[in-house]
C-alpha cells in the first residue's frame, strides 16, 4: 500500500501537468486560428458592409461567423476522434507500464461527448473575437469610394492581430521553458552515478513458498534457507558465461523503486535515552553482492562465506549511513542494537547505490549477511559475459535443478531496470517536448500568416515608397521589424508567466532549479531565430514589389 500510494503520488502530478500542457496547446491553436480569422475578416469588410446595408443585423452577422467557426472546430474534433481511434493503442504504448489502471483506458461515449463539447467551446472561443471585430463597422465608410475608407477599423483589427500574436508567442514561451527544464533535468539525471555497473548484469527473483502447515515447510528454519542459498550460489557460479553470482532480497535490486525494509536501531555506545531513535533501510546480501554489482568497498571489508549462522553477527553500511549517523568518526567497529536487542558489528562501508531511482538520493542503508539472516524472498544477481536471453533460461533451469518447487520470475537486465525507472520521467519529457515543438510550429505558422497578410495589405504602400526612391533594405526593415517587435514583446510576457508556471513542475525537476538561467536564455534565443525565419519570407517578398504593378490598382 505505501508503494502504491507513492506511485500514485508521483504519477498524478505528472499527468496533471501534462493535461495543463494540452490545455495550453489548445489555447495556442485557438489564438492562432483567431488571429488568422481576424486577418481574413479584413478582406471581407466590404462584404459585411453590403450585408448590413441590405438589412442584415450585427447579431445575424455574428451568428454567421460563429457558425463558420463551429464548423471548422467540429471538423477538427471529428478528425481528432478518427485519428485517436487509429493511433490509440500506439499512444498508450508510450505510457509507462506502472501507471495505475492503464489497461482500463479506452475510447467510450463519455470521451466522445467531451470531445464534442470541447470542440464547440473551442469554436466559440476562437470565433467570437474575430466576429465582434468584423461586424463593428460603419457600412457607409466601407461603401464609399469602393471601400477604401474605414482606416480606424483597420487600426483596431491591426491591434487585435498584434495582441493575439503576442499572446500566442507568450504561451509558446511558457511551454518551451517547461520542456527545456525537463530536458535539462533529464540530462542531469542520466549523469548521476547509480553506484553500480549495469553492463552485463542480470537480476531475477525467487520466492520461497510458505505452506500453512509449518511441518510441510522445508525452509522454515534459517539454517535450511542458508543451505539453499549456498547451493544456489554454487550452481549459478558454475553456469557457463557467469563471471560472478550473488544473492540478495528484492529490495536489494537497484532502481526497482521498491520500498526498503525499515531497520530501527541504536548504537550500543549511545546513552540509554537515545535507544531505538534511528532508522535505516535494510537488506540481506551474499558475500559477492558488492563485487557482482561493482560497488566499491570504501572502508573495512565486505561479507565472506564465513559470515554464517555460527559467526558473530556483522553488518555493512553505506556512505549515506556514515554521513547521517557517524559523521565525526569511522563507523567501523561500532555496534548496532536492533529492536530485538541483538547487537551487530559494523565491519565495512560501501559506496551508495541508488535503489529508488536515479533522481532519488541514496538513503542510509544497512546490509546484513544472507547466510546470517536468510530471507524467504530471494533476488539473484549474475554478472555475465553471455547474452541476457541465454542467462534468463540458464537461471530458470538452475533454480529448477535445485528445487523445482521454487518459482523464478522477473528476470531482467539492469539496463531494463534502469529504463523502467526512468519511464515516467521520459514519458513526461517526450510529451512535454512534443507539445512545446507543436506550440513552436503553431506560433511560427501564426506569425508567418499574419506577417504575410500585413505585407500583402501594404503592397501599395511599399510600391509608392520604392517609386519615390526607397532602397530595398529600407522596405525589408519596414516589413521585418514589426514581427520581431511582436515576438520580443510576447517573449517578455511569456518569460514573466514562466516564472510563475515553472514552480508547478518543480516536483518533476531533479538537479535543476525552476529558474534555470540557461533555459531562460536559450528559449528566447531559439524563438528569436524561428521568428526571424518566419518574418524573413514576407519581408523578402516586400522588397520585390514592382512599383508599376502596385500603383496600377
Amino acid at each position: 500500500e505505501p508503494a502504491q500510494a507513492s506511485l500514485t503520488g508521483t504519477v498524478r502530478p505528472t499527468l496533471m501537468i501534462l493535461f495543463a500542457a494540452v490545455g495550453v496547446v489548445l489555447l495556442i491553436v485557438c489564438v492562432n486560428v483567431a488571429s488568422l480569422l481576424v486577418a481574413r475578416s479584413s478582406a471581407r469588410m466590404r462584404e459585411f458592409a453590403v450585408r448590413q446595408a441590405l438589412g442584415g443585423s450585427r447579431s445575424r452577422l455574428v451568428r454567421q461567423l460563429l457558425t463558420e467557426s463551429l464548423l471548422v472546430a467540429m471538423a477538427g474534433g471529428v478528425t481528432a476522434l478518427a485519428a485517436l481511434r487509429l493511433t490509440g493503442a500506439s499512444l498508450l504504448a508510450l505510457m509507462p507500464a506502472d501507471v495505475p489502471r492503464l489497461a482500463e483506458v479506452h475510447v467510450d461515449w463519455y470521451m466522445i461527448v467531451v470531445a464534442v463539447v470541447v470542440s464547440g467551446v473551442t469554436g466559440l472561443l476562437f470565433g467570437l473575437t474575430p466576429a465582434l471585430h468584423a461586424t463593428a463597422i460603419d457600412p457607409n465608410q466601407y461603401l464609399k469610394e469602393g471601400g477604401r475608407s474605414g482606416s480606424g477599423q483597420g487600426v483596431r483589427q491591426g491591434r487585435a492581430r498584434a495582441a493575439l500574436v503576442m499572446l500566442e508567442v507568450a504561451l509558446c514561451v511558457v511551454l518551451l521553458v517547461g520542456a527545456g527544464l525537463l530536458v535539462r533535468s533529464f540530462a542531469v539525471t542520466l549523469r548521476q552515478d547509480p553506484g553500480f555497473q549495469p553492463d552485463r548484469l542480470t537480476a531475477g527473483q525467487i520466492w520461497i513458498p510458505v505452506p500453512n502447515n509449518p511441518k510441510a515447510n522445508r525452509y522454515l528454519l534459517p539454517a535450511a534457507r542458508a543451505t539453499l542459498a549456498r547451493e544456489l550460489l554454487r550452481r549459478l557460479t558454475a553456469v557457463p558465461g557467469v563471471e560472478q553470482a550473488a544473492l540478495g532480497t528484492p529490495a536489494d535490486i537497484p532502481l526497482l523503486n521498491s520500498v526498503g525494509t525499515s531497520f530501527p536501531f541504536s548504537f550500543a555506545d549511545e546513552a540509554a535515552a537515545r535507544q531505538n531513535t534511528h532508522a535505516a533501510e535494510y537488506g540481506a546480501v551474499s558475500a559477492n553482492y558488492f563485487a557482482a554489482l561493482a560497488t566499491p568497498v570504501k572502508a573495512g571489508r565486505a561479507f565472506g562465506d564465513y559470515d554464517d549462522l555460527t559467526a558473530p553477527p556483522v553488518v555493512v553500511v553505506n556512505e549515506a549511513f556514515a554521513r547521517a549517523f557517524s559523521p565525526d568518526r569511522s563507523p567501523i567497529g561500532r555496534r548496532l542494537r536492533g529492536a530485538s536487542g541483538r547487537e551487530l558489528e559494523i565491519v565495512g562501508v560501501v559506496g551508495d547505490v541508488r535503489y529508488h531511482g536515479l533522481d532519488q538520493p541514496p538513503p542510509p542503508r544497512v546490509y546484513g549477511s544472507s547466510l546470517q539472516n536468510p530471507s524467504f524472498q530471494v533476488a539473484v544477481f549474475l554478472r555475465t559475459s553471455a547474452g541476457a536471453s541465454s542467462m534468463r533460461d540458464a537461471l530458470t533451469r538452475t533454480v529448477a535443478d535445485v528445487d523445482r518447487d521454487l518459482p523464478g520470475f522477473g528476470v531482467r537486465t539492469m539496463a531494463e531496470f534502469q529504463a523502467t525507472s526512468m519511464a515516467r520521467r521520459r514519458f513526461a519529457l517526450s510529451l512535454m517536448g512534443g507539445f512545446a515543438g507543436l506550440a513552436l510550429l503553431l506560433a511560427t505558422i501564426g506569425l508567418y500568416g499574419v506577417m504575410a497578410f500585413v505585407v500583402g495589405q501594404r503592397t501599395q504602400e511599399f510600391g509608392v515608397r520604392l517609386a519615390l526612391g526607397a532602397a530595398p533594405r529600407d522596405i525589408f526593415g519596414l516589413a521585418f521589424r514589426p514581427g520581431l517587435i511582436l515576438t520580443a514583446t510576447g517573449t517578455v510576457v511569456g518569460l514573466a508567466g514562466s516564472i510563475v508556471v515553472t514552480r508547478l513542475i518543480s516536483s518533476l525537476l531533479f538537479g535543476v532549479s525552476w529558474f534555470d538561467p540557461l533555459t531562460f536564455v536559450a528559449v528566447p534565443a531559439l524563438l528569436g531565430i524561428v521568428a526571424a525565419a518566419a518574418c524573413f519570407v514576407p519581408a523578402r517578398r516586400a522588397t520585390r514589389v514592382s512599383p508599376t504593378e502596385a500603383l496600377r490598382y
